[in-house]
């Protein structure tokens, strides 16, 4: 997988009915892969939540010594590869590099699968190069909005070092409020389920505090659920529609995929659905692909509306410093990848 795809792997692709995107951090336990490189680089290992060489007291993913390439060699050779768009996943129905955004700009546009809405989605990376630090920093937008709005979901970063060569790396999560189209996706899904035939609008004014986004329904008029009866029915879809598994606290856990698994990019993700009946509220815990549920990556948000009946989605990530096994995931095979490329060259 290419690097961009922290979309999938590291950030971990789990919007559903539900919804929400959100990095996949992983519990702070070392992990170390080995993998035979080529001949360029020999044979290296990688290890997760390791101590962070340039950031003391922080956690990165590093590798072993890097044989047979020197930092700048290694670094010109990261930029070459982007440059020459071979971060393209293969599924991409769009793929596109310019210089711009101060920056190697690269856009990737996919086909939503039915089931999801349909229509397309735009990812955008921008990649920036320090060849005086062999630093390259690439902040990943989800969807046309945050990128409009100068808004990176994560920003990651890979420092080349040198004496001896390795490669040290992490992912910055950022606070970021979504509401776009894969949670409409979502959110219709649930209305249709209830029988009725009204839309949802991304990226709107908050029903409840206007300064923010969220993604709402239209008012729901054909339905036979009321909006005091939506709690109850929409636990009843989470655990005989959605073979979730209610606890005896009345917490419901959800084992599932989303639109990227569709296109081959998605992993087994986990979420922790809490009812509020007292708030109308439901707060859908996320964990990305960890099954542990300790470490969450994000919270989605369901606000139930009366006078008229609207439902009211949005999610808002976890921020953080993520440098676990999911992000090792993504930067070993890139960096394999990469090796492999100046070899051929």
């Amino acid at each position: 997988r290419s690097l961009p795809e922290c979309l999938s792997s590291a950030c971990s692709g789990n919007r559903s009915h539900f919804g929400s995107r959100a990095q996949s951090p992983i519990p702070p336990i070392a992990c170390t892969f080995v993998f035979a490189a080529h001949n360029m680089g020999g044979n290296f290992s990688f290890t997760a939540n390791a101590d962070s060489v340039s950031t003391p007291g922080a956690k990165c993913i590093l590798s072993d010594k890097i044989d047979g390439v020197t930092a700048e060699k290694l670094f010109e050779g990261i930029e070459k590869y982007i440059r020459n768009g071979k971060t393209k996943a293969g599924q991409e129905a769009e793929f596109s590099v310019a210089d711009e955004e101060g920056g190697v700009h690269v856009t990737q546009v996919f086909n939503v699968p039915e089931l999801f809405g349909g229509g397309t989605y735009i990812m955008h990376n921008v990649y920036r190069f320090d060849p005086l630090k062999h630093r390259v920093e690439h902040d990943f937008f989800i969807g046309q909005t945050h990128f409009d709005r100068k808004t990176p979901m994560f920003t990651t970063v890979v420092n080349i070092l040198s004496e001896p060569v390795r490669v040290e790396s992490w992912t910055e999560a950022h606070e970021v409020r979504s509401s776009g189209k894969l949670i409409k996706a979502g959110a219709e899904k649930v209305v249709a389920q209830m029988g009725s035939k009204a839309t949802a609008s991304i990226d709107q004014p908050s029903l409840s505090d206007n300064t923010k986004f969220s993604c709402i329904t239209e008012p729901i008029e054909d339905a036979s659920i009321s909006a005091d009866a939506f709690l109850d029915w929409f636990k009843s879809y989470l655990t005989e529609t959605m073979q979730a598994t209610e606890l005896p606290d009345g917490t419901i856990i959800e084992e599932r995929s989303g639109f990227l698994g569709e296109v081959g990019m998605g992993a087994k993700t986990f979420a922790k659905h809490v009812v509020k009946q007292d708030e109308n509220h439901i707060y859908c815990y996320e964990y990305g692909e960890d099954e542990s549920l300790t470490e969450l990556a994000g919270v989605t948000h369901l606000q139930v509306h009366s006078s008229p009946f609207r439902l009211e989605w949005w999610n808002v990530q976890t921020p953080g410093r993520r440098a676990g096994e999911a992000q090792q995931k993504v930067i070993q095979p890139f960096i394999e990848k990469v090796l492999k490329s100046m070899e051929e060259a």
